[in-house]
């Protein structure tokens, strides 16, 4: 019977209850069945995976694979089994961009609407296979300009390599704010907020927004949905065809009001099959999750990644795992291993796993770190990967088990729609049909009601923030949002452009911000325009400053606080070191001169990594940049002859003291402190196209560079 869970029958077949006929003829009942063909799938994954079970019949298990349109699974098969209307079936679904892959039955029906122009806004599993259509589209040589829109600089690094290493040779390839267009075939892979600082963005054949549903504001930040939001808007205005993807969705509501047509495709097209196993355990019965995980990890002979809610979370678990034995799989990796000691010191959480084998993975890590965990991962030299949300959000792994060690995310439950994201990680379309989850607490309660994304840009309402309608196109502002608009510019002092080029602050911050500028006597406006490097009280001002716009990231470090100077000081101790390495060796240094403890020493150096890349590369130059333009427009509104320029500032924070060509380099995964043995005057005036050149044919012979430099060099730009 089709309601029949197609573990249990293959268990039964395995067991000799049924047999692999009466399997294969429930599997096709369900086929026939619109309702029940997701199980009927399933059956038919569960058959492949053990084929041998199965052998005699080989051609009803075929049929079926074609009848379940997983076409790509019909080359497992024996060649001399192939006959002419397979060879002629596998043919018609061969992809643009790759003769060798196949187009399963629901790739090609999306792949086939765009190409007839189209628009479409698709919901499917983690194992459906997306990115192989946007890289058919892109070989299909109907576009000509392409925008694809990441959520993270993570992604826009994995899709640039894949990207390049199909296309490069035709489209250019713009994923950094300092690449300017020199092609007429482009595909930009931006984040939101590079679609809404880029100025080029114009006559675009087609935009693919993926994680579309990160579009709706969640309980967190609503920071990255505005500016998300603000960039569908610039896109919808400026592209002729869009394809928007996301997981596990059932509607989207308010893409009506904003006149465009398209098709909402909401699939349950799995690739995979998979096993969930459930334990129950408390959150906060510790002893018990980590008994449990030892079980689990002992009895499991896969590549597993290890879901976990924080930073700190995963510390804890490496500190449990010392039932593990030492396991530096390769010179490489012990190279490796002795660099991150003395860069980051043997007791800091990262360094202590890689001893293990045990990759770890969160989004406060140098990203150099953040590849070269997911490398080793995906080519075996390490068998266990902890991660945070950073790695769940798209980030390719091919892993054979998932455990859900916690049911959180940060300080925050996770739904069922996010559990389903994280246990979409298990298993991969032709590597593990089967994919293993283990969930150490209770499953999430399921929620009744369907996972619809409410459109904050076509929903437009009295609660709808204010910097989000400054933001979007004057064509999708509803006549309300309008009169808003207008009467915030007549009341405010606060100038409605300004707001605009700031959108990633809330209205009240901004007032709050212009209020402190306004009230600063003449002398330190003075200041603040007429010197270049601050000084005690012009940091002191800045400090302040930062403080009020940005009290939400720094008291997540303990940073906000008003009668406090380690902000301040912080901003001297970088602005005047030699180098971004330079400044991070003396506080790791401070921090094992001062800490005895092990778990001290890790958290303390986890806190330094979410300092320079939370609050220095993001915080400080968006409060600074802000600052800039509200003294100005106070000199203007005074008529003073002043004017203020942080621009150095701004980039020396931005940019790690780096260059923005090698900055960008750091973006691809070449360490920081790598690229301040190699960076030159003359170098940081080329393109980052040029630069890239220069280095793959230098850096080889390059004495100052030790093989591990080498390594993250090879890794970033083959």
């Amino acid at each position: 019977m089709c309601e029949l869970n197609p573990k249990v029958c293959l268990e039964n077949v395995q067991n000799g209850l049924l047999s692999p006929f009466e399997y294969l003829k429930q599997a096709n009942k369900c086929l026939s069945s619109p309702i029940h063909r997701p199980v009927g799938r399933e059956y038919v994954i569960r058959a492949l995976n053990e084929r041998e079970i199965f052998e005699k019949q080989c051609k009803l298990l075929k049929s079926l694979v074609r009848k379940a349109g997983l076409y790509p699974y019909l080359k497992m098969f024996s060649p001399q089994d192939e006959t002419s209307d397979t060879e002629l079936l596998l043919s018609l679904y061969q992809s643009e961009f790759d003769p060798s892959f196949v187009f399963h039955s629901m790739q090609a029906k999306i792949y086939n609407i765009l190409i007839s122009g189209k628009n479409v806004v698709l919901s499917a599993p983690t194992s459906m296979g997306k990115s192989a259509i946007v890289d058919s589209l892109i070989a299909s040589n109907k576009f000509k300009k392409i925008v694809i829109v990441v959520p993270t600089i993570a992604l826009i690094d994995e899709t640039r390599r894949r990207i390049s290493k199909a296309f490069g040779n035709k489209f250019q390839v713009i994923y950094h704010g300092s690449q300017e267009r020199r092609k007429d075939k482009v595909v930009y892979i931006l984040t939101q907020e590079r679609v809404n600082e880029r100025e080029d963005l114009q006559n675009i054949d087609l935009f693919v927004l993926d994680e579309f549903y990160k579009l709706a504001f969640s309980q967190e930040e609503k920071t990255r949905a505005i500016a998300l939001n603000i960039a569908l808007s610039k896109l919808l205005t400026v592209s002729k065809q869009f394809y928007m993807i996301g997981p596990y969705i059932d509607a989207i509501r308010g893409m009506e009001v904003l006149k465009r047509e398209y098709v909402f495709i909401p699939s349950d097209f799995n690739t995979v099959a998979l096993n969930v196993n459930e334990y129950n355990i408390k959150p906060n019965d510790i002893f018990s999750k980590n008994a449990q995980l030892k079980k689990i990890l002992n009895a499991s002979s896969g590549q597993t990644i290890i879901y976990c809610r924080s930073q700190r979370s995963i510390d804890q678990v490496v500190t449990s795992m010392d039932y593990l034995p030492f396991n530096i799989s390769s010179r490489e990796v012990e190279d490796y291993y002795l660099w991150l000691k003395r860069f980051y010191g043997s007791n800091w959480c990262y360094s202590r796993a890689l001893k293990l084998g045990v990759g770890v993975h969160h989004g406060a890590l140098p990203r150099a770190l953040q590849q070269k965990t997911i490398e080793l991962f995906n080519k075996n030299e390490i068998k266990y990967l902890l991660c945070t949300s950073t790695l769940i959000e798209g980030v390719n792994t091919v892993a054979e088990n998932v455990v859900i060690y916690d049911n959180r995310r940060s300080n925050w439950s996770i739904d069922e729609f996010t559990h389903k994201n994280i246990a979409g990680r298990a298993g991969r379309m032709n590597k593990h049909l089967i994919g293993n989850v283990f969930c150490l607490e209770s499953l999430p309660n399921k929620e009744l009601q369907s996972n619809v994304v409410d459109l904050p840009l076509g929903q437009q309402s009295a609660d709808t923030p204010l910097n989000l309608l400054a933001g979007i196109q004057a064509e999708h502002l509803s006549g309300n949002s309008s009169e808003y608009l207008s009467r915030f510019s007549t009341s405010s002092e606060v100038p409605l452009d300004l707001l605009r080029r700031h959108s990633s602050y809330n209205v009240d911050v901004i007032e709050a911000a212009y209020s402190f500028v306004a009230s600063l006597p003449a002398g330190s406006m003075k200041v603040l325009s007429t010197k270049k490097i601050p000084d005690g009280y012009y940091l002191e001002l800045l400090a302040r400053f930062i403080k009020i716009v940005e009290s939400g990231s720094l008291q997540k470090l303990q940073l906000h606080f008003q009668d406090n100077n380690d902000l301040k000081n912080r901003m001297a101790w970088y602005i005047y070191a030699d180098s971004h390495t330079s400044y991070m060796c003396e506080r790791i240094g401070y921090i094992y001169k001062n800490r005895e403890d092990v778990q001290l020493r890790s958290e303390a150096t986890d806190k330094e990594l979410k300092i320079a890349r939370n609050i220095f590369k993001h915080s400080i130059p968006r409060a600074l940049t802000l600052f800039q333009d509200l003294l100005n427009y106070e000199f203007s509104k005074l008529k003073l002859d002043f004017k203020s320029d942080l621009g150095y500032l701004v980039h020396l924070f931005e940019n790690s003291h780096l260059p923005s060509s090698f900055a960008a380099l750091e973006e691809m995964g070449i360490a920081i402190e790598t690229l301040d043995k190699i960076v030159t005057e003359r170098l940081s005036l080329i393109s980052i196209e040029a630069l890239c050149k220069y280095i793959r044919a230098y850096y080889k012979t390059c004495e100052r560079l030790s093989s591990v430099d080498k390594m993250f060099i090879a890794l970033a730009l083959k």
